[in-house]
């Protein structure tokens, strides 16, 4: 039987498809560095993780049973697997370094698998665990609107914008996250779960598909000419990405 959560889960494995399609044509067409059409790779990740994790969620892989409550696992692991890289890649985005990136993307890693364990625990144990990965989402926020525009601000122009897409595009989204699950059914259970899994699946789309056609509009700030196009920093190319060399003059 086809319910409105499968046709849900399905359209958002397409949406996911159309991110993989965006993908390539930024790989293969780009003219970005050898090493920028490396660190390109890493975005692949995000739709794909995520075409995958949907589409077996739709054919019922991957569920268990919380209190009464499916809970979609493949749903945690994909966020485990993207929500790393896309958070990380908008800190390369922004020139920060190895160091820099490793502890953004840990609290991120954090707020995951707390975030987890709030969803298989109860009573007390949930509130805190919920709170506790919360707490962990008001990390990011703090790099994201605290940290990293410091250091993207020795950027190029080209290399900045796409910062600030990113930075928008996640800081902004990501908020949602924690306000549907408190209003779902394992939170204070204002939203039935079909209307979790219609919100949850749409910003996972939007979260996601846009956010790699943002890097393919902006592949251009990893080119030759924008790489060398300093605004201050004359110790390196500007576009060297730090996340390659493990260095940048940012106090890390």
């Amino acid at each position: 039987m086809v319910t409105a959560e499968t046709v849900s889960l399905s359209l958002g494995s397409l949406g996911m498809v159309v991110g993989v399609v965006i993908w390539y044509r930024l790989w293969a067409g780009s003219d970005a560095t050898t090493r920028e059409r490396g660190a390109f790779v890493w975005i692949a990740v995000i739709p794909g993780v995520a075409a995958v994790a949907y589409a077996l969620m739709a054919l019922n892989v991957g569920f268990i049973s919380v209190g009464g409550v499916e809970v979609p696992v493949l749903r945690y692991v994909d966020w485990l697997l993207t929500t790393p890289v896309l958070i990380g890649y908008a800190a390369h985005a922004a020139g920060a370094s190895r160091r820099t990136i490793g502890w953004i993307v840990a609290v991120d890693v954090a707020m995951i698998v707390v975030g987890w364990a709030g969803v298989v625990t109860t009573g007390t144990t949930r509130l805190a665990a919920f709170s506790a990965s919360s707490l962990c989402y008001l990390g990011l926020l703090y790099a994201l609107y605290g940290v990293l525009p410091d250091v993207a601000a020795e950027r190029s122009g080209p290399r900045r914008r796409l910062f600030e897409v990113l930075q928008n595009h996640v800081g902004l989204l990501w908020v949602t996250y924690p306000v549907v699950w408190a209003a779902g059914p394992l939170g204070f259970g204002y939203v039935e779960t079909i209307g979790v899994t219609l919100l949850i699946t749409f910003v996972d789309v939007m979260a996601k598909t846009p956010y790699v056609y943002f890097v393919s509009v902006h592949r251009s700030a990893f080119t030759d000419a924008a790489e060398t196009a300093t605004t201050g920093s004359t110790d390196s190319p500007v576009g060297t990405p730090a996340a390659a060399d493990g260095g940048e003059a940012t106090g890390d």
